[in-house]
């Protein structure tokens, strides 16, 4: 999900608040218990969870900010990590109130590894205050910094209606090592074009044990603002098809 503190200023704007969202969906065999969870994803597919935020903001950043879902209303389907063996959903946001809701699709081979990187900062050597600095120590400080601020009560994931696992915590927290990047001519966050570097850090999950079928993730960050919370729904509608189960770990 897009930096949410970017657009924070926009969404002061907004009144009202988002009811729970209901999405109709075919999950696995009801007689199958073994359902999907949220983990951490801080090793997966013999990737660190830094590594795959890294690679995950490289291939946003990359876009111009007409094609970025930094950049607005774009929906991608990303490969990251070692050969792009890891699938990870990255929804444009739209600023409230237009559309408080981001919804998409991925079709996914049973048995590849799925991440949701929810909300997260960035601090570069292209980017203007204060989302500028240039050493692997300043950008980790600086990322971490203005991931603290964003007013976050919670981030809810959950996966055909099971119970939402709050990923708000310690443990769901990655951030990047420094990476290289090249912003093109018309980049995101009013970076300059051309090359530069990076540090991420997000609040992200793994997505475990999506058997062959039609699987709906909703995740839903709650911001707390002054004038009453913000829900901006994430929904990703997982078409998995092939093998059994997922696995890959």
């Amino acid at each position: 999900m897009k930096l949410i503190a970017r657009t924070i200023v926009a969404a002061l704007a907004l009144t009202t608040i988002l009811a729970p969202v209901a999405v109709g969906q075919t999950g696995p065999d009801p007689k199958d218990h073994r359902r999907p969870s949220v983990v951490p994803a801080s090793h997966v597919a013999g990737n660190s969870g830094g590594r795959l935020l890294g690679d995950w903001f490289v291939e946003n950043l990359t876009l111009s900010k007409s094609a970025s879902p930094f950049g607005g209303s774009d929906n991608i389907c990303l490969d990251i990590g070692h050969r792009g063996k890891v699938l990870s959903p990255a929804g444009g946001i739209l600023i409230p109130p237009e559309n408080r809701v981001i919804e998409m699709t991925c079709p996914v081979e049973a048995g590849r590894p799925v991440v949701m990187v929810m909300t997260s900062a960035d601090c570069s050597s292209a980017e203007p205050g204060p989302f500028f600095a240039d050493t692997p120590r300043t950008q980790r400080t600086c990322a971490l910094r203005n991931l603290s601020t964003i007013p976050v009560r919670s981030i809810n994931i959950s996966v055909d209606g099971s119970s939402p696992v709050d990923i708000h915590q310690r443990r769901f927290l990655e951030v990047s090592p420094q990476r290289s990047v090249v912003f093109p001519v018309d980049p995101v966050f009013q970076a300059t074009p051309g090359p530069a570097t990076f540090v991420a850090a997000a609040w992200t999950a793994e997505i475990r044990g999506m058997k062959r079928g039609n699987h709906t993730v909703v995740a839903t960050p709650i911001y707390e603002l002054e004038d009453g919370p913000l829900v901006l729904p994430f929904i990703v509608h997982f078409q998995v098809v092939g093998g059994r189960g997922q696995g890959g770990h």
